[in-house]
């Protein structure tokens, strides 16, 4: 008798310890730059890299990754492409609420073809975006992204200097968080797991 008293008492305080754990649990804590209230993220309709244009908000229901870069930059821009593998990988199924998309701060030798090679090496699910200057500048402006273009002495012609955040559209066509290059995969890969599993709820 006092052995099931016993039990029956773990037993308790076990369903009750699961009880409080799920009626208190922590709330989740963002990695990112969190934009409060989330803003409606300024539209764009550009040429893509997949064929036709990618309009932003037409994208409803998704969440949308995107980095401003360059096809012949030495070191953020793949290394950043790289990450984004790895956060679709990890994400696995849930991936699919994700668009992956990759802006160009260098239209001259970025071409719809160019974006493609270079993509395809990473995932060729990703979305690499162009077009004139003028339609690129509005969206880097409405975006705050900086870039300038730095003269080399030698072949390679230049590099082009730029904003290295990734941003974070809702899947209410919001603009809403921000990452520094600094952030790590896990912690990216944690807000995104969060976001999509309460959508889901």
């Amino acid at each position: 008798m006092k052995n099931f008293t016993f039990w029956s008492l773990i037993v308790l305080i076990a369903v009750v310890g699961v009880f409080f754990g799920l009626v208190y649990e922590k709330p989740h804590t963002f990695r990112g730059s969190v934009i409060d209230p989330a803003v409606e993220a300024p539209n764009f309709a550009l040429i893509s890299s997949q064929g036709g244009k990618y309009q932003l908000d037409t994208r409803k229901g998704q969440y949308v990754l995107i980095f401003f870069g360059y096809t012949f930059c030495p070191d953020v821009c793949p290394a950043t492409l790289y990450e984004m593998k790895q956060i679709k990988n990890s994400l696995g199924e849930k991936a699919e609420k994700i668009d992956f998309v990759f802006i160009t701060v260098d239209p001259d030798r970025d071409t719809q073809e160019q974006l493609k090679k270079y993509l395809e090496s990473f995932d060729d699910s990703f979305y690499g975006l162009t077009g004139d200057l003028d339609e690129l500048e509005a969206v880097w402006k409405d975006y705050g992204v900086y870039r300038e273009i730095q003269p080399l002495d030698n072949s390679a012609g230049y590099l082009v200097d730029h904003t290295s955040r990734l941003y974070l559209v809702n899947s209410n066509n919001e603009l809403m968080m921000t990452y520094l290059y600094e952030t790590t995969l896990e912690d990216i890969v944690s807000d995104l797991n969060y976001l999509i599993k309460k959508d889901n709820s």
